[in-house]
C-alpha cells in the first residue's frame, strides 16, 4: 500500500503541471450489483455482487453497508477496498449502501449516493405432479394442454417442456397459474413424438425438473401419411375400431394407467335384510375396509375408460338383550370405471358400475350361554358408485365416495341393499 501511495502521489505532482480541471463535477450513484449461485454440500447459497463505477484517480474505496431493522437503517458492514465491488452473501431483507472515494492524497474526494435495494427469498420450486402423463397427437386436436402441480412457484417462474433426445426447449403458447397449479398450453405443431421433462426456473436461479412426460401418436405414426408419392387425401380411409369420440373423433388404447388404494369402509344398511329381518337392524356397522386396483387404458385427456377392481370386508354386528349376533362379509367386485378429470388436472371424479360375488361366513348367534353354529353363504350382487379423487402430491392421492351395493337372493323379498361410504389412500403408477 505504500508503494502504491508514492506511486499516486509522484502521479499527482505531474498532473499538477497541466492546467486543473475539475474531474468530480457530478457524482455518479453506484449501481446495483448482479448475484449468481454458488452451490454448497448443503444447498445453495446466493452471492450478491455490490458494484459502483470506477474512478481512475481513485486511492481506495471504503464501502459502508446498512440493513433495514425495525425502521432503521443498522450498518453492519464497512470495509477499505482497492476494487470498485464487494461479494457478498445477504439474508433476505431491505438494504442500502454507500462508497466513500479516497483521492491520491488518501482524503475522501467524494462521498457517492445511498443506494437502495431488496434482497428477496430465493424459493426451491417443486413439480409434485403433471397430467396427463402422455400426450397424443393427431390431425383433430390443435392446442394441447398440461396440468402442473406445483409446490414455491414464484410469479415470473420459467415454465417449460425440456425434450431429452435431441435436447430442446418447448416454450408453452401461454401458461395460467391458479394457486399451485399451473397450465401450460401449447400448439400441437411444437410437439413431437419423444420423451420430456417439465422444467421450472423461479426468478432467482432455482429450479426443478420432473420426467417423464411422453409424446406419441394416436395410431401408428404412419397412418395418414401419404406413401409413394400418393397425395394425401387420395390415402384410402380406414374403419379404426373405437373411432366417433366427439372430442378427437378416435380412440386410443395406449399405456394404461394404473393406481392402487385402500382404505376404511363402513356398512350403512338400506333394506333388505342378510338373514333374519330385526338380526341386523342398526343404521351403521363401523367395522370394514375396501381396496381397489383401477386399470384405465382408454383416455381421451379429460375423460378416460377402465376397469376396477375392487373387494371389500365388513362386520356387522348387534348386542341385543338375551343374545347377540355377528357376521363377516367379504366382497369381491369388478366395474366399468368411467374417470372425469376437472379442468386443474389434479382432481377427477369416477363412476363406476359392475358386478360382483361375495361371501357371507361366520354367521351365528351367541346366547350368552356358548356360541351357536356358525352359517355360511354366497351371494352375487350389482355395484355402483361415485367418488371424488385428488393428486395431493405426486402421485400420492386421497379418494373418498360411496359404493351401492344390491345383493342378489332368489328370496325377492330379503335382497338386501346396503351402502359403503370409502375414505381411501392410494397411488398412481
Amino acid at each position: 500500500m505504500d508503494s502504491k501511495r508514492i506511486y499516486y502521489l509522484s502521479l499527482l505532482l505531474i498532473l499538477y503541471m497541466f492546467p486543473a480541471a475539475d474531474m468530480h463535477t457530478q457524482e455518479l450513484p453506484a449501481d446495483e450489483g448482479d448475484y449468481f449461485i454458488v452451490w454448497e454440500d448443503d444447498g445453495p447459497m446466493f452471492m450478491q455482487r455490490l458494484s459502483w463505477d470506477h474512478d481512475e484517480f481513485a486511492f481506495r474505496y471504503e464501502l459502508i453497508l446498512e440493513e433495514e431493522q425495525n425502521g432503521e437503517n443498522v450498518e453492519i458492514l464497512r470495509e477499505i477496498t482497492e476494487e470498485n465491488y464487494k461479494l457478498i452473501s445477504l439474508h433476505p431483507g431491505r438494504y442500502r449502501y454507500t462508497v466513500m472515494v479516497y483521492n491520491l492524497l488518501d482524503k475522501i474526494e467524494y462521498t457517492m449516493d445511498w443506494v437502495y435495494f431488496e434482497v428477496l427469498r430465493a424459493l426451491q420450486p417443486k413439480i409434485l405432479a403433471f397430467t396427463p402423463g402422455e400426450i397424443f397427437l393427431d390431425g383433430n386436436t390443435q392446442l394441447q394442454q398440461l396440468a402442473v402441480n406445483t409446490e414455491d412457484l414464484v410469479p415470473g417462474a420459467l415454465l417449460m417442456l425440456r425434450r431429452l433426445e435431441p435436447e430442446q426447449e418447448i416454450h408453452p403458447l401461454r401458461t395460467e397459474i391458479n394457486g399451485k397449479t399451473a397450465q401450460l398450453i401449447f400448439n400441437s405443431g411444437q410437439l413431437e413424438p419423444g420423451s420430456y421433462n417439465v422444467y421450472i426456473r423461479n426468478p432467482g436461479g432455482l429450479d426443478a425438473s420432473r420426467g417423464i412426460l411422453r409424446v406419441s401418436f394416436r395410431g401408428p405414426p404412419e397412418q395418414g401419411i401419404p406413401e409413394q408419392g400418393i397425395p394425401e387425401e387420395d390415402v384410402p380411409e380406414e374403419d379404426v375400431p373405437g373411432q366417433g369420440i366427439p372430442e378427437t373423433g378416435k380412440t386410443y388404447l395406449g399405456r394404461p394407467d394404473i393406481s392402487v388404494s385402500v382404505g376404511y369402509s363402513p356398512l350403512i344398511p338400506l333394506y333388505g335384510a342378510l338373514f333374519s329381518g330385526d338380526a341386523f337392524d342398526k343404521f351403521l356397522f363401523p367395522l370394514g375396509a375396501a381396496a381397489q386396483v383401477n386399470i384405465v387404458p382408454l383416455k381421451w385427456g379429460w375423460c378416460n375408460l377402465g376397469l376396477e377392481f375392487g373387494a371389500s370386508l365388513n362386520k356387522p354386528e348387534v348386542q341385543k338383550e338375551n343374545y347377540d349376533v355377528a357376521a363377516k362379509l367379504l366382497g369381491a367386485q369388478i366395474s366399468l370405471l368411467y374417470q372425469l378429470w376437472l379442468p386443474n388436472r389434479i382432481m377427477a371424479l369416477n363412476f363406476r358400475l359392475g358386478t360382483g360375488a361375495g361371501v357371507i361366513w361366520d354367521f351365528y348367534f351367541d346366547y350368552h350361554s356358548g356360541k351357536g353354529d356358525s352359517l355360511d353363504s354366497q351371494y352375487l350382487s350389482l355395484v355402483a358408485g361415485v367418488s371424488f379423487q385428488w393428486l395431493i402430491r405426486g402421485p400420492f392421492f386421497i379418494e373418498a365416495g360411496v359404493d351401492f351395493t344390491h345383493i342378489l337372493s332368489s328370496d325377492d323379498r330379503s335382497e338386501p341393499g346396503y351402502l359403503r361410504p370409502v375414505l381411501s389412500v392410494g397411488w398412481k403408477f
